[in-house]
């Protein structure tokens, strides 16, 4: 069972383990129905084909950008990668849900939810209750449960969060792990907005489970790849855009040629990336070309 996010964000509290941290944050879907799904070791596949180029070409590898994060568990773990093949590590990790509440709706009753209000966990005299139903719910008589806690808990909640009461605590939706680390800085960001402080900043961007036709359309995801490649220092610079599909991982690894001129694919697992054309049509900018 998942332990309650009022003890998970405790400054006391310690995990005794990863797991417990992965499972916490697998339980808590987000209010566009995606699950902020995790696993420290997730992508590690993935870290591997990309540090075996970074060293069979001598690149240099000092600033990264990781965007998508969910809990960060994997930017860590990325970091670590980097680092014990002799590269800085120093990664910067975005994701759009960051920042959330603690709420006390109710003496003994606590809700984790977004910024926005929405409901991740309800904590009830400690123990947790899931906002999100399952199928087995009907079975067991909690779907009546969750409909009466989402409409009157999660409703005050969402109130609460609203109208910026006192008992509404901030909490960063990230592996505690995170905070203060040396190497690695999380912040919020939007993937679809262009942000000048990130341009041409990173040679290396990973942008793992979050550009596939599953989740945005086709001009979306242009404008999405126009932003990233943006933020990349130009000649020599690597992209990895991946998602995972049924117990694989599939994705490109690009590189920008050393004219600047366009995208050259340096690696494909599982067959390469879905949007792999996207990024190889899309143009670079002016300032790359030799």
């Amino acid at each position: 069972m998942s332990i309650t996010a009022r003890r998970f964000f405790h400054p006391s509290y310690q995990s005794t383990s990863t797991d417990v941290e992965d499972k916490f944050f697998t339980d808590l879907r987000t209010r566009n129905a995606t699950f902020k799904r995790t696993a420290s070791d997730r992508f590690l596949d993935l870290d591997e084909l990309c540090l075996k180029c970074f060293t069979d070409a001598d690149a240099k590898i000092d600033q990264v950008l990781d965007i998508g994060i969910s809990s960060g568990a994997t930017t860590l773990a990325l970091s670590d990668k980097l680092r014990a093949a002799g590269y800085s590590g120093q990664v910067t990790g975005t994701d759009i849900a960051i920042e959330g509440r603690l709420v006390t709706a109710f003496p003994g009753v606590r809700v984790l939810t977004d910024e926005a209000g929405h409901p991740l966990q309800y904590d009830l005299m400690g123990r947790v209750v899931r906002p999100w139903g399952r199928r087995a719910d009907y079975a067991t008589g909690m779907v009546v449960v969750r409909a009466v806690a989402n409409a009157w808990i999660g409703g005050r909640a969402r109130r609460i969060v609203e109208q910026g009461g006192s008992n509404a605590d901030p909490v960063r939706l990230v592996s505690p792990r995170a905070n203060n680390h040396p190497h690695v800085r999380i912040e919020r960001n939007d993937i679809f907005e262009n942000t000048p402080a990130y341009r041409d900043r990173f040679n290396f961007v990973r942008a793992a489970n979050i550009l596939n036709r599953g989740y945005f359309a086709e001009d979306d995801l242009r404008r999405a790849i126009a932003n990233v490649l943006s933020y990349m220092t130009g000649p020599g610079a690597y992209l990895l855009i991946a998602r995972s599909n049924k117990g694989r991982h599939v994705g490109t690894l690009f590189q920008v040629s050393e004219d600047g001129r366009y995208m050259n694919v340096v690696d494909r697992t599982c067959g390469g990336s879905e949007v792999e054309w996207l990024v190889l049509e899309a143009t670079l900018p002016e300032q790359w070309a030799k």
